[in-house]
């Protein structure tokens, strides 16, 4: 099975975006919300079943407090970089 680059990088941004959901303790509809879809939507694009639009990716950067291309880098970039958006704690409290 060959995997193609546009499958490595869609699987690396939902991963990103479902740690960066976690870590600010956003939820599918919150994140929906901000690219104007149904968290419907999101969810078939989180895991895969549909495509990601480019002019999605600065609405979700941007709601996240980061730039394109650091969302498309990767959480661990992200983090080795010490730009991870405060984390929330379980009262939703933000941790800074």
């Amino acid at each position: 099975m060959t995997v193609k680059a546009t499958d490595t990088l869609e699987v690396q941004l939902n991963e990103t975006l479902r740690l960066l959901m976690t870590r600010t303790g956003r939820r599918q509809v919150d994140v929906a919300e901000v690219m104007g879809i149904t968290r419907a939507s999101l969810s078939q694009r989180l895991l895969n079943k549909a495509g990601w639009r480019l002019n999605d990716l600065p609405l979700v950067a941007d709601f996240f407090g980061l730039t394109v291309c650091e969302l498309i880098s990767g959480y661990a970039s992200i983090a080795q970089a010490d730009r991870l958006p405060p984390a929330r704690d379980s009262d939703g409290q933000t941790r800074l």
